[in-house]
This record gives C-alpha cells, structure tokens and sequence, in this order.
C-alpha cells in the first residue's frame, strides 16, 4: 500500500479556501502546497525549487554528482566496459571509483567486509543503476558505454544540467527500497521535498531522526499501514522511523552531502539518530518558509 499525505475532509467553505489554509499536519503548509510539493516537486513557485545558479565550488560538495562525474569520465576513458556475468561492474573499476573517497561504505571502512563485488557498496551499485536509467550509459551486448547524452553533460559548461538530472533520476525513477528490506515500496522516497522543507525548517538545531520521522508520520499516516502486518517485534511506527533514517538520512540526502548523521549508540534505535544540517541544503535548495 502507498502511503498517502494526510489530507482532511474539506470544511463546508470555498475550496480556494481550504486549499490554501496552513495546516499543522503539514507544518503550516496548505494541501495545495503540498500536492505540488508531493506530485510535482521543484517546479517553479513550489515551496522547495533548486537555485538556478549554482556556482562549481558548491557542486563540488555533492558527492554522489561527483561520483556520477567520476564514472562518465571512466566510461569515456575506457570506451566500453565489459560487465560481469551477473551484469554488474568488474572489480578494478569499483576499486578506482571507491578510492576516490566521494561515498565511503562502512562496512568497508571499519573491516567488516572488503570490497569484492558491487553489492559490497550500495552507493556504487546505486550509481550503476541510476547512471542507466538517466540514459547517460547504456548496455549492448554485455557491455557498457557512455552514451551521446552522457558525453554531452560531461562538458564543464552542462554541469548544472547534469546535477539536476542526477537528483532527478534518484529521486523520480531510482527505487530507494530496493537496497533493503523494509515493508514499504515508498516510504521517505515520496515526499522526499517535504523532508528537505522541514530540515530548512528545523535545522538550525540537532535533531534526532525520530523528530522529522514524526513529522513525517503526521503527514502521511497511511505509510504505518505498510508495516502493521511485518513480522517484525518493533510497533509499526518504529519500524516507520528505522527505514526512514535509512532511506532518507543514512543514504539518499547524505549521498547528496545535504545532512550529517551520527549514528546512535550501541543498542539504541536508528530513530536515535541525530540528524545536523549541512550549509550545502540551502545552498542548492530554495525553501519558502513564510507560508501562507
């Protein structure tokens, strides 16, 4: 089941009205605020829309951007890369593109596990995927090669082009359930801009995950009912907060550099999680806080 925003009934007065009334369950945004910011987020006049201009020394800090430039240039070197009999990237190339420290996997870093394989950095096998599905490389025959689109964006002058393709394809077409094992196909992946609002929001103070997970669960109650039957021992909106952190904060907006999470300690729950905002949010988002 989709999780669904938590839009009232409407009252017994003009739908103008009721549309654009601030609302609590929102953080004072109406329900026409966030329809767009849900069905059509970044457009222009929404609450959350990137800066048009955003110089290089600021793009510099995303790090998945960086690694997606890193793996442009790398298919343009190579020419083609031949893929593993299971479809995924050899070995020396992942090494190259880790090494380049943009996105560290920590399991990697603390020992846990090395890198042999794609899977062993969710990052990389991320970056595979939406790399693909934004036609930037594309598969003939067993082998990958960067495609016109993607020689293209390489040039200095589309960098901001090929930022906001990237965020794009991870936010819009990339499934951000599909490197765990949570009950919910959508949760933290839809309203993904209403997370960016309320970290404009609130982020002048450290927060704990379970802050914007509640805030995130009174908005879109509906995302509960996708972990009521998991057999799971944790309550349902426990459950909710964990794959929250981890699709919102451990992995989607960290990759992009936008927050800083130190992990909980020993014991305690991801939602323990606090959660610091980067400069960098506000320096490619723009997030209208006086609403009205």
């Amino acid at each position: 089941m989709s999780a669904r925003p938590n839009f009232p009934p409407a009252p017994p007065y003009s739908v103008q009205s009721y549309n654009t009334t601030p609302l609590a369950d929102f953080c004072g945004l109406s329900s026409a605020q966030m329809h767009r910011l849900l069905f059509h987020p970044l457009d222009a006049g929404g609450v959350v829309q990137l800066r048009a201009e955003v110089p290089n020394e600021v793009l510099d800090q995303i790090p998945f951007l960086r690694l997606t430039e890193a793996f442009l240039r790398l298919l343009h070197r190579e020419g083609r890369i031949r893929l593993t009999p299971l479809g995924a990237l050899p070995l020396k190339y992942l090494r190259e593109l880790y090494t380049l420290g943009f996105i560290l996997e920590p399991g990697v870093e603390t020992g846990i596990h090395k890198m042999h394989r794609e899977i062993d950095s969710l990052a990389l096998t991320t970056l595979h995927q939406t790399t693909r599905l934004a036609g930037l490389a594309r598969l003939a025959r067993g082998q990958l090669l960067l495609t016109k689109k993607g020689s293209q964006l390489l040039a200095a002058s589309q960098r901001p082009a090929l930022w906001q393709l990237v965020l794009h394809t991870f936010t819009a077409r990339f499934s951000w359930a599909s490197h765990d094992g949570y009950a919910s196909p959508t949760a933290g992946q839809l309203g993904w801009a209403y997370s960016v609002y309320l970290l404009a929001r609130f982020g002048t103070r450290v927060h704990p995950v379970s802050f914007y997970a509640g805030h995130y669960q009174r908005a879109f109650p509906s995302a509960l009912a996708d972990f009521a039957e998991a057999t799971y021992a944790s309550p349902a909106e426990q459950q909710l907060a964990d794959c929250y952190e981890v699709r919102t904060f451990e992995r989607g907006l960290n990759w992009f550099g936008l927050v800083a999470v130190s992990q909980s300690a020993p014991g305690l729950a991801r939602s323990e999680s606090l959660v610091s905002v980067v400069p960098l949010l506000m320096q490619v988002f723009e997030v209208l806080l006086e609403t009205s």
